[in-house]
């Protein structure tokens, strides 16, 4: 009797089910949230330590108002838009090959009283070698 080839179709299951459960205990590569009415919190993952890039730029005209660069396995920040002027900008990041782009915003109709609106755009995974959009 072949125990081998008996035991094998268990022995992958509980393989899959070990490699789903460590997937499933990662954090989202990118989490956005707004604590108030006028920023954003960005924390970001990275698995491996692939390069972290984060831009702000205002779409009306075409200024990139922010632009870094990390190489950490973890980043966050928090992004406040009370002093920039009212229009539409863009927050991009990328974490290795994936992008996330988000769309804010900003109505500014006093100094330092801005409110932001935000919407995520495109997210841009590469998965073993494959874009999903």
């Amino acid at each position: 009797m072949n125990f081998s080839a008996h035991f094998r179709p268990a022995f992958l299951v509980l393989t899959a089910m070990v490699s789903f459960a460590a997937q499933a205990q990662q954090p989202q590569p990118v989490q956005v949230t707004q604590p108030d009415a006028a920023s954003l919190r960005v924390r970001v993952y990275s698995a491996f330590s692939r390069p972290i890039s984060m831009r702000v730029e205002n779409l009306s005209t075409a200024t990139t108002i922010l632009n870094e660069t990390h190489r950490l396995p973890a980043y966050g920040t928090r992004l406040k838009f009370n002093t920039l002027p009212s229009g539409r900008y863009a927050l991009t990041l990328r974490v290795g090959p994936d992008r996330y782009r988000y769309t804010i915003q900003v109505e500014n109709k006093a100094p330092g009283a801005a409110t932001i609106a935000v919407r995520e755009t495109t997210t841009h995974r590469v998965e073993n070698g494959l874009a999903a959009l």
